[in-house]
């Protein structure tokens, strides 16, 4: 059983870890701008790095959603297409959803 204490302690070092990471690329970049106060450009960097992680988060999201709904109707995980064949159960379901739908007249999905 996980311990959620530690999971959380682990969420807050990886954050604290990419917001100081930030901070020491933002500094270092802030040469690039001379005339720009650090202060207005560490907020346009947070914002910035914000802005990434919300552009991630959504193409996760997407990317999840499609394939879930290619797996759902029909579709195989790439990932199974580094063995020879799906795997027999699967063989076997398809196989039965087959006959199933021949014997109904329907076409199948």
């Amino acid at each position: 059983m996980q311990n959620h204490k530690s999971d959380f302690l682990l969420a807050a070092k990886l954050v604290s870890a990419a917001l100081l990471l930030l901070g020491l690329i933002s500094v270092a970049a802030a040469d690039l701008a001379p005339q720009v106060p650090l202060a207005v450009f560490l907020w346009y960097a947070t914002v910035g790095g914000l802005g990434l992680v919300a552009i991630v988060i959504a193409g996760a999201v997407v990317s999840l959603t499609v394939s879930q709904f290619v797996l759902r109707h029909g579709g195989t995980d790439p990932q199974w297409f580094w063995f020879r064949s799906e795997p027999q159960g699967l063989v076997q379901l398809r196989a039965q959803a087959k006959a199933h739908a021949a014997q109904q007249g329907q076409e199948p999905s």
